[in-house]
């Protein structure tokens, strides 16, 4: 994170479900405006009011804590196409500009916009699927459930409908979780966050089966004009 003398500081990695929260909005934001500049200090705090989140004091500085951690974010995403792979690497975020307050205060800053690396955007664009604002909301407590939700609002309804797609625990546990994670410990959370996220997506067709999960073609959460929120 760049500092007003012109030096950097580490910020970290963003975590937890403010960060997921953050991302989606901005997402959100940058394809109902169709543009890669989005700001941010007055638009999410609105959205963070909706969602139930207190936007003063304390909560307020870790929401800009995972503003200034997602702002210097570095993503690689690869999507099988057939017989080859799409490969998207780089910051997801090409431009951020934000003032500081006071010499003592440098790091409290709020970015009053960023903007997306083009190909990030374009990608966006294309591939982004409407999410319901009322599930984000009643998911925003667990980092786990919002990404099951977002996972399955994406997969489901691209699944070959005479081809239901089977998924062991070990492969869930690899994208979910950590690789020396007890495999029992995970299939508990796991199994957890999943019914959570089916009581707010009914239509998504996904079986608990011997060695891991049956998911078959469903619905997307919302119709593609219906864009509440998108992934």
């Amino acid at each position: 994170m760049p500092m007003a003398d012109g030096s950097f500081v580490d910020v970290g990695l963003p975590y937890g479900p403010r960060s997921r929260l953050l991302l989606l909005h901005l997402c959100s934001e940058a394809i109902i405006h169709q543009s890669p500049i989005v700001e941010v200090k007055d638009s999410f705090t609105a959205f963070a009011s909706s969602l139930g989140l207190a936007t003063t004091g304390r909560n307020l500085n870790t929401l800009r804590d995972q503003v200034r951690r997602m702002s210097v974010v570095v993503m690689r995403l690869a999507k099988q196409k057939g017989q080859y792979i799409d490969v998207f690497q780089g910051p997801v975020f090409s431009r951020m500009r934000a003032q500081f307050p006071t010499e003592s205060s440098q790091l409290s800053l709020w970015p009053s916009f960023v903007e997306f690396n083009q190909e990030f955007f374009a990608s966006l664009q294309k591939n982004a699927v409407p999410l319901r604002l009322e599930a984000v909301g009643a998911l925003k407590h667990s980092s786990r459930c919002l990404d099951v939700y977002v996972w399955l609002a994406h997969r489901l309804w691209r699944i070959n409908d005479a081809k239901p797609v089977r998924l062991k625990w070990t492969t869930l546990r690899f994208q979910f979780g950590r690789k020396d994670q007890e495999i029992k410990s995970f299939k508990r959370a796991f199994k957890t966050a999943l019914v959570q996220v089916l009581m707010v997506y009914p239509e998504a067709k996904v079986e608990i089966i011997k060695g891991g999960l049956s998911l078959k073609r469903s619905p997307p959460p919302v119709a593609a004009k219906k864009r509440l929120l998108l992934a």
